[in-house]
């Protein structure tokens, strides 16, 4: 018997798109993808942006008791 015990949870971001700011050329294909697909990209965008940061050293540091990850379907 294991003596780790996961305890999976959920923490929402919310993306804010500026039309304004996104280039002219790119809007037509934006705004043609389906409402699953945007919040695919957000996701993917997301996560990418955390694994870039330095989000895990930091909830890890001076942890001793417990590991934080980052999933995908989380």
């Amino acid at each position: 018997m294991s003596n780790l015990m996961s305890v999976p949870h959920t923490i929402t971001f919310e993306s804010t798109i500026d039309l304004d700011k996104i280039p002219s050329e790119l809007l037509p294909a934006l705004l043609a993808l389906s409402k699953e697909d945007v919040l695919r990209m957000c996701k993917e965008a997301t996560l990418h942006a955390l694994g870039l940061s330095n989000v895990l050293p930091l909830a890890n540091e001076n942890n001793t008791w417990a590991e934080v990850t980052i999933g995908k379907d989380n």
